[in-house]
């Protein structure tokens, strides 16, 4: 009798499948279909590589692939091949934790604690299963308005330099430019706003200081609460770069979102955020995405479902793609442009 033909998954199911590789501790029986699947030859690994790539999240499939026994059933070059960005990554933020001990006892020596934000936040909170599951881009950390040019300065003159391009007036700046100096991992973000200015009557240092939280391997330093950190994720995600408007989800921000809804109700958070109607479709697609159906938000919405399709087509259609995106680019540079000026 021949055997079925199973056929390669698509863009969007492919998608939908790396969700839930990335939850695999919530789904009892999943990793047997990861196995069956790639026994039947029905993921392109390329595709698949190329995604999480994409996504920034490939430590975080090789530790779940590990902790879950899919490893050994790889193919023997991709399994390498994951295992090295791990280890590259866990280097890297080994690396990164030392920076942020270094920069948090300089801060403190003149009177001033920073708190840290995003992925190097989660990263010294312990908020990771493993110290090389986050790939992390730069050190974001927050002081207060007092502080920001005096933070900048200490630095500065640690042997810090400013990266890329020079603003002449910085003060007005949501981060100063970004700063690297001579053998240090990565480059620092001192943020004076956590947020853009469209969000800071809602959103800002005031509001954050008063929920901060101690780190409590690393003294000197704070990082939000875990109701804040999801405020922030959210704006971030989809306010900071017109994720709603596209519907384009980054899996590394809604990673996050899954891992603190460990420690906190993401729903409790829709009453401090004023643009409610975008967190919910925010929060209702990342349980689409990891088959995870009411665990962000109980119910879902006119715009959730409109933010999914959005999401969906992109996926499916690189007509829809290119075409939704010409459309909104035309009409914020001709509409909106016109009518601002």
């Amino acid at each position: 009798m021949p055997s079925p033909i199973c056929s390669i998954m698509t863009n969007n199911e492919l998608f939908y499948f790396t969700g839930k590789c990335l939850t695999l501790d919530e789904h009892p029986g999943f990793a047997e279909e990861i196995i069956q699947k790639i026994s039947s030859e029905t993921i392109e690994w390329q595709k698949f590589v190329g995604l999480c790539s994409n996504h920034f999240i490939l430590p975080a499939i090789y530790l779940k692939f590990r902790s879950h026994h899919i490893v050994s059933h790889l193919p023997e070059v991709l399994a390498e091949f994951l295992k090295e960005v791990y280890q590259l990554n866990l280097s890297r933020n080994e690396q990164i934790l030392k920076q942020v001990q270094e920069i948090t006892k300089l801060l403190n020596e003149n009177d001033i604690y920073p708190t840290y934000l995003k992925g190097v936040a989660h990263l010294v909170d312990n908020l990771y299963s493993d110290r090389g599951e986050r790939m992390i881009g730069d050190i974001d950390l927050l002081v207060s308005d007092k502080d920001y040019l005096r933070t900048a300065g200490i630095l500065e003159n640690d042997g810090y330099a400013t990266v890329g391009p020079c603003y002449a007036d910085v003060e007005g700046l949501k981060h100063y430019p970004g700063l690297l100096k001579a053998g240090a991992m990565t480059h620092i973000e001192i943020h004076r706003l956590p947020v853009s200015e469209a969000q800071k009557r809602w959103f800002n240092t005031e509001i954050i200081d008063k929920e901060k939280k101690a780190v409590f391997n690393i003294d000197g330093c704070f990082v939000l609460s875990e109701n804040h950190k999801i405020i922030h994720n959210f704006i971030h995600s989809q306010l900071g770069h017109d994720g709603h408007l596209y519907g384009i989800v980054s899996f590394r921000d809604i990673y996050d979102l899954y891992l603190i809804s460990k420690r906190f109700d993401v729903a409790q958070t829709i009453s401090q955020i004023q643009s409610k109607r975008k967190a919910i479709a925010y929060f209702v697609f990342a349980g689409k995405a990891f088959s995870l159906l009411q665990r962000f938000y109980p119910n879902s919405s006119f715009s959730a479902k409109v933010f999914c399709l959005k999401h969906d087509l992109n996926h499916n259609s690189r007509y829809f793609y290119y075409t939704f995106r010409s459309l909104i680019y035309l009409y914020k540079r001709i509409l909106v442009g016109y009518t601002s000026q």
